[in-house]
């Protein structure tokens, strides 16, 4: 009897403790992994949630017109010639190796936010890889955008690896 006892009032000690509920995931941890591989990998955290796109139907990456265009899930990113490797382009107008955020929806449909460029007050976008002969862009971006009626938006911790288009 004494070993039933002790066998139940450990099992329901062990089945107490929940160390998710002590420890809550950390965000960064939520997204995928900076590689330079071309994995079709693209998040970032939206006020200091995770935003993932892991269908590559949702990304594209895309080159041309002496400009490539990127991005996923609502968030699309517009780097115009010449580009380079470890840069910090700053969002502006577009003019010859300036970058913009073309578009950022608003991941939930029911707010109808809708952020264009000209929206957007800072931020950066930063190439960790471009590869010409595989077509593989990979990095970082960060920006804030605004918009009358909705909330601000501050993208931090972006990171993609995508296969592009030439």
């Amino acid at each position: 009897m004494k070993r039933v006892l002790l066998l139940l009032l450990t099992t329901f000690t062990l089945s107490c403790c929940n160390n998710n509920d002590d420890n809550p995931q950390n965000p960064l941890d939520q997204l995928p992994p900076a590689t330079q591989t071309g994995a079709n990998t693209f998040g970032c955290l939206i006020n200091g949630e995770p935003f993932v796109v892991s269908n590559t139907s949702q990304q594209t990456a895309i080159y041309q017109g002496g400009g490539v265009q990127f991005g996923a899930g609502g968030v699309y990113i517009v780097v115009l010639d010449p580009f380079e490797i470890g840069v910090n382009y700053q969002f502006m107008d577009l003019g010859q190796g300036q970058a913009r955020v073309r578009y950022f929806e608003d991941p939930n449909p029911q707010l109808g936010c809708h952020y264009e460029y000209n929206d957007t007050y800072q931020g950066t976008v930063r190439f960790t890889k471009i590869d010409t002969v595989n077509y593989i862009i990979s990095g970082t971006f960060e920006f804030s955008s605004v918009t009358d009626n909705c909330e601000n938006i501050n993208i931090t911790n972006g990171r993609f690896d995508l296969q592009y288009i030439p």
